[in-house]
């Protein structure tokens, strides 16, 4: 019975994870599809967005020819002001967590504080960037 119910939870998490390489994809009842994906780094979200076309067109056994492509910067502050404090929250969640990790009682405290603070910042700031694709499957 229990192999059973360990195949059935494997099927079903292989179902959902192939839903999720392509969730940013709005086809196009012209052929011409979008991909818009928010992003805190704009080069990641460009990898994520080609990578979502691709699988959207492997789908349909074709591939992905770009047709645009655009980067927009849409938090509410300025733009030097969220990349600043996207990098001191990670920051603090990185020298918070190596102080959780490897300091003693009192360091692991305030490396839990400090790298939970940076964390909660980092998800406040949110995505500041938006990336989006126009492609065709060919």
């Amino acid at each position: 019975m229990n192999l059973t119910r360990l195949g059935i939870f494997g099927v079903f998490c292989l179902l959902l994870a192939s839903c999720a390489h392509h969730r940013d994809v709005r086809p196009g009842g012209d052929g011409i599809n979008r991909v818009v994906v928010a992003t805190d780094d704009q080069e990641e979200g460009a990898r994520d967005a080609i990578s979502q076309a691709e699988h959207f067109c492997k789908q349909r056994h074709q591939f992905p020819a770009f047709i645009d492509e655009k980067k927009n910067y849409t938090g509410s502050m300025d733009e030097k002001t969220y990349n600043n404090a996207k990098t001191a929250a990670k920051v603090a969640e990185g020298v918070g967590g190596a102080a959780w990790v490897f300091g003693g009682r009192n360091e692991r405290t305030a490396g839990g504080i400090v790298g939970m603070g940076g964390g909660i910042a980092d998800g406040v700031l949110g995505k500041g960037y938006q990336v989006e694709m126009k492609f065709k499957c060919q």
